[in-house]
């Protein structure tokens, strides 16, 4: 025991005064922090952009009343205006023409080829009627504003016809007007968290969950194959047991990635406590329930230890990076299969094929910790997860100290299927 525990503390040592270990740890967090100020930097940048359009109809009126629609000010100006901030001008300067010839379609087009406006919406009688209009433009890609466009002539048509129905205008903004919907999930008789921020937070801490799970599962094979190619190992079995020395790389690498969990999690806390303007909305209702942070903590470990193993017992059997990387499908694919679920469980988390599924120990870290995240299940599910994890490693450790035992001096080409059965006889 007292040489493995040194094998763990070479393996932490090693790694977590690495310049690798550092640039990472400093890293991930700017990199999280840039996906949510940087969208919201650039909305705001864009949103004092004035796009120049022209709205081409038979009718005037329609014209007038889209174009009124559009420089209005948006629900995000009134939001804006709420909170305090300041709202900017109005999207876009909207010219009107009349002309629906062939001859100004051809001369507007020339005119957003060279620039003088952006676009130009084409609203003859007969598109109106067949409820089918075309916006012409360089950049069509801002499907945002596509939207914004639609809403605004639809919104124009249908006031319209309301108000030849009789309806005054008070009557037709009140019939219009959307309702804001809110899906708040109800924890212990209480509200809490919106749906929007538990699925946030539930994929991010996925997303965080699946990377270092790979990551040092992997950092565990390639320590086996450097030390192979080095014949460190031969001088390191002098002085422990191939268990040892595999129970110590396991544990050392994932104390390394708790570590990082750890500081990245110090980092997101402070983050959220500095409150900045530009995600201070985005992040109002956002928290992590305490058993969501122990089910991470739990599901971490025992996934860490679960793909470690069989990482081990792929680093064994090859002799280079190139050969790990083609024979490291069996241990990815779960993991792969495990993120195309999220969504599925998400949504239905008490459904046969998530109980199914979170249940399937190699399935288990990713959609166990999805389900409680995002309706907690009955308790005998999480233990007999918890168990039925700690079997299956159990069971996979003792497979995977076999190959280790044989496959770390064992040099030159891998391993065949009958040879790695002769591997386990032999290490029984």
């Amino acid at each position: 025991m007292h040489n493995a525990w040194l094998v763990v503390q070479r393996e932490y040592m090693e790694r977590i005064r690495s310049k690798a270990f550092i640039i990472m740890t400093l890293l991930m967090p700017v990199f999280m922090a840039s996906t949510i100020l940087i969208p919201a930097l650039l909305s705001n940048m864009k949103s004092g952009v004035i796009r120049r359009i022209v709205l081409v109809a038979n009718n005037v009126d329609i014209a007038e009343a889209i174009r009124q629609q559009l420089i209005a000010p948006s629900a995000k100006s009134d939001a804006s205006e709420r909170s305090g901030k300041k709202s900017g001008a109005p999207r876009f300067a909207v010219e009107i023409s009349t002309d629906t010839s062939d001859v100004e379609r051809d001369k507007l087009r020339r005119d957003v080829s060279d620039g003088k406006i952006d676009g130009f919406l084409w609203l003859t009688d007969s598109d109106l009627a067949n409820r089918k209009v075309v916006y012409s433009a360089k950049d069509v890609t801002d499907f945002g504003e596509s939207i914004e466009l639609r809403n605004a002539v639809q919104s124009a048509i249908v006031k319209r016809q309301l108000g030849q129905k009789g309806m005054s205008e008070v009557e037709v903004e009140s019939v219009l007007k959307p309702i804001d919907l809110d899906s708040v999930r109800i924890e212990k008789g209480k509200e809490g968290a919106s749906g929007v921020a538990v699925f946030l937070v539930s994929f991010t801490m996925v997303m965080l969950l699946y990377v270092n799970v790979l990551v040092y599962g992997f950092a565990v094979m390639r320590s086996i194959i450097e030390e192979k190619s080095s014949r460190i190992l031969e001088v390191l079995l002098s002085s422990v047991t191939a268990k040892q020395l595999l129970a110590g790389k396991i544990i050392g690498v994932g104390a390394v990635g708790l570590t990082q969990v750890a500081i990245w999690l110090a980092i997101a806390g402070a983050f959220s406590l500095v409150g900045l303007s530009s995600a201070g909305s985005m992040l109002a209702n956002v928290h992590i329930p305490v058993i969501g942070v122990v089910a991470f903590g739990v599901y971490f470990i025992l996934g860490y230890f679960l793909y470690s193993t069989m990482y081990a017992a792929l680093g064994s059997m090859v002799n280079s990076d190139q050969e790990a990387q083609q024979v490291q499908w069996p241990a990815m694919l779960p993991i792969i299969f495990s993120i195309m679920m999220v969504t599925t469980v998400l949504q239905h988390p008490n459904s046969q094929l998530a109980l199914w599924t979170s249940l399937f120990p190699f399935f288990t870290p990713i959609l166990m910790f999805v389900r409680i995240m995002a309706e907690t299940p009955p308790m005998w599910q999480v233990l007999l997860s918890i168990c039925l994890m700690l079997l299956t490693t159990w069971g996979l450790l003792s497979l995977s100290s076999r190959i280790y035992r044989v496959g770390i001096l064992m040099y030159g080409k891998r391993p065949t299927l009958p040879e790695l059965r002769k591997w386990l006889r032999y290490a029984g």
